[in-house]
Formats: structure tokens, sequence, C-alpha cells
């Protein structure tokens, strides 16, 4: 009998007969749905989560180079924006050096929610991570770097071979930089 993610969950050795892709949207699918009704309970979108926890660690970006760490258009973006702006959590000012650059810049408010709304992410995580152990979870760190690398290398490589720009992904913190900081 195939080992399934049940299966395998319980110790099986083989992996399932389904591929990585399903594996991981199903854990991804999951993942947001729990983070998004946490975020629910603090009246924030799971879109503009995304866009303050960018700003928390890059303040002052343009928005377009926002929309790009973020993995979403810069049309899409804009209506993300406008109602973190209208709710006061960020500002926009056009860049004095290039007024066609329009920067993000967060407000006291976007910063004072930024401790409840990693809380909730930070909940998800420790729920993902129930059973687990601390080598465990490097493994799959490690596995998952290995695997997105792979999959971005191929799309940069595509995207070269058909001369067409970079797939819109989204980029992750790396680092956590005080505001202010470049």
């Amino acid at each position: 009998m195939p080992d399934t993610p049940r299966r395998l969950a319980e110790g099986a050795t083989q992996p399932p007969p389904i591929g990585i892709g399903k594996l991981l949207r199903r854990s991804h699918l999951a993942f947001s749905k729990l983070l998004r009704d946490r975020l629910k309970d603090h009246d924030i979108s799971f879109s503009e989560f995304v866009h303050l926890e960018r700003l928390w660690y890059d303040d002052g970006l343009n928005q377009t180079e926002l929309s790009r760490r973020v993995g979403i258009e810069t049309a899409s973006s804009t209506t993300v924006l406008d109602a973190l702006e209208k709710r006061g959590y960020i500002r926009r000012e056009r860049d004095a050096r290039d007024r066609r650059n329009v920067r993000v810049f967060l407000e006291p408010a976007g910063a004072e929610i930024e401790a409840k709304l990693l809380e909730c992410a930070a909940g998800i995580n420790a729920i993902a991570r129930e059973g687990l152990s601390k080598a465990d979870i490097a493994e799959f760190f490690r596995i998952m770097a290995i695997i997105a690398g792979n999959l971005e290398a191929q799309n940069r490589g595509a995207s070269r071979k058909a001369d067409k720009a970079s797939p819109v992904t989204p980029e992750l913190p790396q680092t956590r930089r005080k505001r202010g900081q470049s």
C-alpha cells in the first residue's frame, strides 16, 4: 500500500503518491486559513498583513518595490495600500529625488499593531510545528530552501529564455532592521 501524507506523519518511509506541490499547497491553504481567521480578530486582511509585515522590516520602500517584495502586482497593491492609508496605518509620499516614485511609510498606528499581528502569525507557526523537534524543523527549512532554490532557478531560466521579466516572487525578510536604518 503506498504511503499517504497521513502514513508519512505516522512514520512511513516511502514518499506519498502525491506530488510535493500538492502537499505544499495543502499546507499553505491550511496555514493561510488559520492566519486569516486570526487576523480578522484585529480587522486586518491577509494582504494588509503582508504589506505591513514588509514595512516593519523595510519602512519607506517605493510602492513598486513593496509590491514586488510581497509578491503581488502593483495595481493590486494599490488597493491594499489605499485601505491601510485610510485607516491610518501608512502614508505615501512622493520621493523628493524622483517624483515618479511613491514611498510608503508606517504611521505610528501601523507600528503599534506589529506585536499583536506577529503574535497571531507566531501562534499559527506554533500549531504547524506541533510534534516536531528542533532538528525536524531545521531539516524542514533546509529542504524547503533547496526546493525553493531549484524552482526559482528554473523560473529565472525560463524567463530569460522567453526574454521576459522575472515572475512576481515574494521576498522573505532576511534580517530585522531598526526603523530608520538603511
